[in-house]
């Protein structure tokens, strides 16, 4: 792999460790000022501030959540791929876990485009509502 494909790699485990820390200030950092957000069921989130402010209130609704790579991909291009096994609790005691990937375009050290894929029925049936 070329320093730029691992330097990406880079970038996405410290978007993971991040959200797994609810490090909000971190999190908002790995992000282009422009980055986008592509999350099951939502219209793209654009921002960096806007991706903070979603992330937080999907933190708040999960207390308890970890994101647990379990491989990564690296494309030719040097896009980043991630397979994850999420197991969390929400706010109302409910218990979740589910696979999902994560696909990250990432450029000058931060991510331009993250676009998250799960099952979300799935999910919703976990959960009984859907994190605001």
């Amino acid at each position: 792999m070329s320093p730029t494909k691992v330097d990406n790699v880079t970038v996405a485990k410290t978007y993971f460790a991040a959200v797994n820390q609810k490090q909000m200030d971190n999190l908002a950092a790995v992000f282009a000022e422009d980055g986008v957000l592509t999350f099951p069921l939502l219209s793209p989130i654009r921002g960096r501030q806007a991706i903070r402010e979603f992330y937080s209130g999907v933190l708040q609704f999960y207390p308890e959540a970890f994101d647990d790579v379990t491989r990564w991909f690296v494309s030719e291009s040097g896009d980043v791929a991630a397979e994850i096994h999420f197991e969390g609790r929400t706010a109302t005691g409910h218990t979740v876990a589910f696979d999902a990937v994560d696909v990250f375009t990432i450029e000058n050290g931060v991510i331009q485009d993250l676009h998250i894929f799960y099952d979300s029925a799935k999910v919703q049936q976990m959960v009984g509502e859907l994190p605001k």
